[in-house]
């Protein structure tokens, strides 16, 4: 897989846990494009939001639900509609192994907006748990990931 380069619209945002919590509007960096699906971050340096590229010291925020929004410098601006951390999501993750209950537990990183896998290396920021897997008794590429808020709680559970 690789960074997202349009709009997933096939991909369920619909998750468990995320009941009841309200999306928030951030503002998107300029030029950055925030597709449907992309997992974000709070760029330090800007205090905006932006598609996650590997920028271990930005803060994890959550995932942008709606359609594409680009970012932009004049008045209004651009903002993407995130669904914070704290809940449960079926999502394709590199490195799960076949034994369906061996990767429960393990951390999730994120290597950009698109991408997650088992592996955590300096590139890659920790956004989460392997809590179930999709695939039910077969082994698979999807699994239950818990997200952690952008304070650090893990959620849905």
């Amino acid at each position: 897989m690789a960074a997202l380069g349009s709009d997933i619209t096939h991909r369920s945002l619909v998750s468990k846990g995320v009941d009841g919590k309200s999306p928030i509007s951030m503002i998107v960096i300029n030029a950055a494009i925030a597709y449907r699906g992309a997992f974000c971050t709070h760029d330090t340096t800007t205090g905006e939001v932006k598609p996650y590229d590997g920028t271990v010291t930005d803060r994890a925020v959550g995932w942008h639900f709606q359609d594409a929004v680009t970012g932009n410098s004049a008045a209004p601006r651009n903002t993407a509609r995130i669904i914070t951390g704290g809940y449960q999501a079926k999502r394709a993750v590199t490195g799960l192994v076949t034994t369906v209950t061996t990767d429960y537990g393990k951390k999730v990183y994120a290597s950009n907006d698109n991408d997650l896998t088992l592996t955590g290396t300096t590139a890659t920021m920790h956004v989460g748990f392997v809590v179930a897997n999709s695939e039910g008794t077969t082994a698979g590429t999807n699994a239950w990931v818990a997200f952690r808020d952008m304070f650090g709680k893990v959620g849905g559970q």
